[in-house]
């Protein structure tokens, strides 16, 4: 949906970015 743009997708998900990159990271998530 976001095409791997980071910002897109936490602004979707209604949180800042460092946020994201942390749930990214503890869920072993990649973009």
């Amino acid at each position: 949906q976001c095409h791997g743009n980071k910002k897109k997708a936490a602004q979707l998900l209604g949180i800042q970015r460092p946020t994201l990159y942390n749930k990214m990271k503890r869920y072993a998530i990649e973009l």
